[in-house]
C-alpha cells in the first residue's frame, strides 16, 4: 500500500517538474516562462525537502526508533 502511495507522489511529482520545464524552456511569452522556473525551483526543493524527511523516516524505523 505504502509503495503505491510513494508511487504516485512521486509520478505527480515529476509530471508537474517536467511539465513546467517544458513551459520554462519553449514558451515565448517571458512572463509565463518566469512563473514555470520558479514553479520548477518550489517543485525541486519540494522534492529533495521531502525525499530527504521520508529517508531520515525510513532509516528510523528500521532501526525501530520509530
Amino acid at each position: 500500500m505504502w509503495a503505491w502511495l510513494i508511487g504516485g507522489y512521486a509520478v505527480v511529482l515529476a509530471l508537474l517538474i517536467g511539465f513546467a520545464g517544458f513551459v520554462a524552456s519553449w514558451v515565448d511569452d517571458e512572463k509565463k516562462r518566469a512563473d514555470a522556473f520558479k514553479v520548477v525551483k518550489l517543485l525541486v526543493v519540494a522534492v529533495t525537502g521531502s525525499g530527504g524527511l521520508f529517508a531520515a523516516a525510513m532509516a528510523l524505523h528500521q532501526a525501530g526508533l520509530l
